[in-house]
């Protein structure tokens, strides 16, 4: 069997524990969604990526379950992989693997989840407040 190499260098992961998990407040929990034989090159990234980072930090609560379980269902997760964040708190939700420019993403969401606070600008947060029909955000990350 090849040998895997790693997925974060020793540095990468000091300055992801300094930077980000020695600043989480409460526990956050991970939910890994995957299906075989869909997507497996992405699930086995999201899955050594997700054990990674829980190993930085006893903060990160991390559970895996398969697409089309009851519990993807219960959270209508369908796609392959997908990582819910602090699902029964926010509906923060990263389909595919978040190992470019998307990582720096999925590290603001979870001191996010686990601080509650938010890295919006005032001016943003004042617009936001200002809304008062519920929307229903999305953000697309392409390398490109």
């Amino acid at each position: 069997m090849a040998e895997e190499h790693e997925l974060i260098s020793d540095e990468v992961k000091k300055t992801i524990k300094e930077t980000f998990f020695n600043n989480m407040k409460d526990d956050v929990a991970i939910e890994v969604y995957t299906l075989a034989g869909m997507n497996d090159q992405y699930n086995d990234a999201v899955i050594r990526l997700i054990k990674t980072l829980a190993g930085l930090t006893d903060k990160l609560k991390v559970s895996y379950h398969m697409v089309g379980d009851d519990h993807a269902n219960k959270r209508n997760v369908t796609r392959s992989p997908t990582i819910l964040i602090a699902p029964d708190k926010y509906s923060l939700r990263f389909t595919g693997a978040p190992v470019g420019e998307e990582g720096r993403s999925l590290l603001l969401a979870i001191m996010m989840a686990s601080t509650g606070k938010s890295v919006l600008s005032e001016p943003g947060l004042k617009k936001i407040a200002e809304l008062r029909d519920r929307r229903h955000i999305q953000v697309f990350v392409s390398p490109t």
